[in-house]
């Protein structure tokens, strides 16, 4: 009797630990199942401001139909108002849109122009302080493009060193008193710029103090010499160790002058799509990659418009 009350007891046991283990299996698995793939960002730039009274929600739907999740818009304070951004904004976050307030100018890089600067970072600090929280603006994104100004190929040191005087002051005056993001567009090359008299590169010096950057990655094919993999990788590799979720890739589908192989705008919207596709599979492995960029939303809703025709 004694050995098969313990026989039984044994038995009820081995059946209580086989429930534990299946039942902590199935929790683990469903926590694995239910885990969030990284959500990676997906912008467009709007330079228009002016269109968003009459096409907001046109805007918004093609931004949901394309999986838009950020969209830097233009300030442009003497012709649009305050509450057509508001209302752009409120609409763009019911649909989890967030929306970044876009300025920028090549003098932009010189300290001489730090007043304009100043001007767009009081606007939109102000602008969030009168808003309601779904009506603000989540940060600032600029693009400057310094060496489109004459005094690149004259002195490049001297326009680097107050460019970069000129995005600490960028990054200090938003974060005065608010949670802004700031980020930046950068050309691909920017790895290839030294800090004046330092052995640092001016794209590591960018991503340590910008909570992100946008690279002008503008080629037409994802793998393959000169492809935007092939453009992109060295700034996306030295930003691995740096900031996680700091380099967002763009690409152009506005009609370019500098050469079909810069643009999507003859390939179509449906390569472009199978090009970021590639891209994001192939960069998805490094933790700076923080997605993808498509300039700008007018040329890519008129080649869409275009395609259906």
């Amino acid at each position: 009797m004694l050995i098969l009350r313990w026989a039984r007891t044994a038995i009820h046991r081995n059946w209580v630990w086989l429930l534990i283990v299946l039942c902590v299996s199935v929790v683990a698995g469903s926590m694995l199942h239910l885990r969030p793939e990284p959500a990676y960002t997906k912008a467009t730039w709007i330079w228009n401001a002016r269109i968003l009274p009459a096409h907001t929600e046109e805007i918004v739907a093609f931004a949901k139909q394309n999986e838009i999740n950020l969209i830097y818009v233009h300030i442009e304070p003497t012709t649009v108002s305050p509450q057509v951004y508001r209302d752009f904004i409120r609409t763009a976050k019911k649909a989890s849109i967030q929306v970044e307030a876009l300025g920028g100018d090549p003098n932009w890089a010189l300290t001489a122009s730090r007043g304009s600067i100043g001007d767009l970072v009081s606007w939109v600090k102000a602008f969030n302080h009168s808003a309601k929280p779904d009506e603000r603006f989540q940060g600032i994104h600029v693009d400057i493009e310094p060496y489109l100004l004459a005094d690149w190929k004259k002195d490049q040191d001297a326009v680097v060193e107050q460019w970069m005087k000129n995005v600490v002051y960028l990054v200090a005056e938003t974060k005065k008193d608010s949670d802004l993001l700031v980020g930046a567009d950068l050309p691909f090359w920017i790895d290839s710029v030294m800090v004046p008299g330092e052995k640092e590169k001016v794209s590591n010096w960018m991503v340590e103090r910008l909570d992100s950057i946008t690279l002008m990655a503008y080629r037409n094919h994802a793998m393959g010499p000169n492809g935007i993999i092939d453009i992109v990788h060295r700034v996306v590799a030295d930003a691995n160790s740096r900031k996680s979720g700091s380099v967002v890739v763009g690409v152009n589908i506005l009609e370019s002058k500098e050469g079909a192989n810069t643009s999507f705008h003859a390939d179509g919207t449906v390569e472009m799509e199978k090009q970021l596709a590639i891209l994001q599979e192939e960069l998805e492995k490094n933790p700076s990659f923080a997605g993808s960029a498509i300039h700008d939303y007018e040329s890519w809703l008129h080649a869409s418009r275009r395609e259906e025709e």
